[in-house]
């Protein structure tokens, strides 16, 4: 009987071993919940640098604890044309992975600086331009799994 146990103990340990191999081994799995603003205003003229985001909220999909590494900022026209980037700006915030199906955390970035320089000096007025901005994520494990989180942000010229 000690040993049926003992063999039983064995393979229950074996088996959860196993899982926790398996869910070391999953990619981080971001999503964007909510940006606001997601739009801005300027004009030629305009003394403002950037416009802000004022909150970015990103919730895991999955189990792994994964890092905000840095965001890519790449400038299209209303033609989907890329008139300028990608430049990166590095970022950090953590992003818990998800331990209840019911409650998930949610991390939130704030004050996100979107230059306009490139918009002024590239669209003209009356014209709008999107900003993609690509959220780089790595895993807290190992730090080889990415993955990447994209959002638009709106930008529109108004004409003088």
């Amino acid at each position: 009987m000690k040993k049926f146990l003992v063999l039983l103990i064995v393979a229950v340990l074996f088996i959860a071993c196993d899982y926790a191999s398996e869910s070391v081994e999953l990619k981080p799995d971001v999503e964007v919940v909510w940006v606001n603003p997601m739009g801005a205003v300027t004009y030629i003229g305009d003394t403002l640098a950037y416009a802000e985001i004022e909150e970015i909220h990103f919730v895991a999909e999955n189990s792994v604890d994964c890092y905000l590494q840095k965001m890519v900022y790449e400038y299209y026209d209303a033609d989907s044309n890329l008139f300028y980037g990608p430049t990166g700006m590095a970022l950090y915030a953590k992003v818990e992975g998800k331990t209840d199906p019911y409650c998930v955390d949610t991390c939130i970035i704030e004050a996100v600086p979107i230059p306009l320089v490139p918009i002024r000096s590239t669209i003209p007025s009356g014209q709008a331009a999107q900003v993609l901005l690509n959220f780089i994520f790595v895993d807290e494990y190992y730090g080889e799994n990415y993955d990447t989180v994209s959002v638009w942000f709106g930008v529109l010229m108004l004409p003088l």
